[in-house]
Parts: C-alpha cells; sequence; structure tokens
C-alpha cells in the first residue's frame, strides 16, 4: 500500500460528522480544523511493515493527535533557533492513543483481506479518541491545569527548552498569580538541564535574562499573540 490508499482512508475518517469541518491536507497527512487562536490536528504516519498477528505484510497506521495555541508560540519567534517554518507550526500538546491508555497502531493488510472491517474499527477509534482529546484541552485553562500543575507537583517534569516557554506564557494568561512560583519551578528545571549540557537548554541558556525580562513585560491579553 502506499500514500494514495493513506489518503482513501483519511477521506473516509473524515466523512464522519465529528471531522466536518475540518480539512485534508494532503501534504503531510493530516486532519485539521484551524482558528484564529491555532489549530486541531490528527495526523496520519504511516509505514509498510508486517502484522505479526495476521502473518502478512501490511501497512501500519500511527495516528497522532496534536493541538496548537498560537499563544504559546509566535511570541517566541523572534527569539526562536529553528527555521520559521517548524516554529510556526509547533504543536503545543501532541499525543498518540497508548499516551491515554488506548490503542496507537492499527494494521491494513497488503492483500486487502478483512480491510473494511479494519477501516471501520480505525475510524471509530480515531473519532472517539480526537473527541475525548480535544474537549479535554479544549482551552488554555486546561493546558495550564494539566501541564503547569504537574511541574508544580513534581508529577510531570518536561525535557528540552521550549517548554519552559509556554508553560511561562500560559501561566502569565491563566494564572498570573503563581507567576513568580513557576517561574522557580521552570529555572530550577532549565538550571538542571544546564547542567548537563542539554543541547536545547544550551542554545538558549545566555540570552535567557533578556528573554524573561521580555516576556514579562509582554500583554499577552493584547490578542496580539492568538
Amino acid at each position: 500500500m502506499n500514500k494514495k490508499d493513506v489518503l482513501a482512508i483519511i477521506e473516509e475518517i473524515a466523512s464522519d460528522a465529528f471531522f466536518k469541518d475540518y480539512a485534508i491536507r494532503k501534504c503531510d497527512n493530516t486532519l485539521i480544523l484551524k482558528s484564529p487562536s491555532g489549530y486541531r490536528l490528527v495526523h496520519f504516519n504511516y509505514y509498510n511493515t508486517f502484522d505479526l498477528e495476521r502473518g502478512d505484510l501490511a501497512l501500519e497506521i500511527m495516528p497522532a493527535y496534536d493541538i496548537r495555541f498560537n499563544i504559546l508560540h509566535k511570541w517566541f519567534e523572534k527569539y526562536s533557533k529553528r527555521n520559521i517554518s517548524d516554529q510556526r507550526s509547533d504543536w503545543s500538546i501532541a499525543i498518540v492513543g497508548e499516551d491515554f491508555g488506548r490503542r496507537s497502531k492499527y494494521y491494513f493488510l497488503e492483500n486487502r483481506v478483512d480491510y473494511e472491517k479494519d477501516l471501520h474499527t480505525l475510524k471509530a477509534e480515531v473519532v472517539r479518541n480526537a473527541e475525548y482529546f480535544f474537549s479535554k484541552f479544549s482551552t488554555l485553562n486546561d493546558y495550564y491545569e494539566y501541564y503547569v500543575g504537574g511541574l508544580l507537583s513534581n508529577s510531570y517534569l518536561p525535557y528540552g527548552f521550549y517548554w519552559a516557554i509556554n508553560y511561562l506564557i500560559a501561566t502569565k494568561v491563566v494564572r498570573p498569580s503563581d507567576y513568580d512560583l513557576v517561574k522557580k519551578a521552570v529555572l530550577d528545571r532549565l538550571e538542571y538541564f544546564h547542567s548537563v549540557g542539554e543541547p536545547n537548554v544550551e542554545l538558549y541558556y545566555d540570552e535567557l535574562p533578556a528573554i524573561l525580562e521580555d516576556l514579562e513585560q509582554t500583554d499577552f491579553q493584547s490578542g496580539k499573540w492568538g
């Protein structure tokens, strides 16, 4: 099976009423719903592989579910060392089925045996997962409670650098009274990464004081940033 087969599968999934306002973006095999504040997206990763259960060649599809809140990313464009396309397409939250206790991989046999059955299963589960995930994180408040709250309780300790900006902006917007507390937790984590030479942190470490000063003086409630 090939990209044409994958697009046919995506088109069938897109026919569900849940996705009626979503566009099919063929270049990267996604269903996407854009808004002024960001996007919701289902990305269909695929590979030619072997289905061990049925003992035959197969197409493996792994749907991934992404949410972007523009306000967490747009402001940072002037500092980002990634290319502008990557910065502007960056997601705020990304997840696959197994991350919330559900199936991640689906198989379609090359000989197309059980094709309709497999398609029905994939469609039903993608709709169910998308409904759950997109409603669970429908607002920036949801993002804050889950991710920033997890940082403060040490139940979720992120890796790298970019999350730090996201958490600080989310705090300024959702819970400004917690900003100093979140900033301390963020800086403690970044200092640890600096001590072990984490590459993404090292890219920004010397600029961090200036970045934070700018962030703290920015009015994220102005509507300019999404």
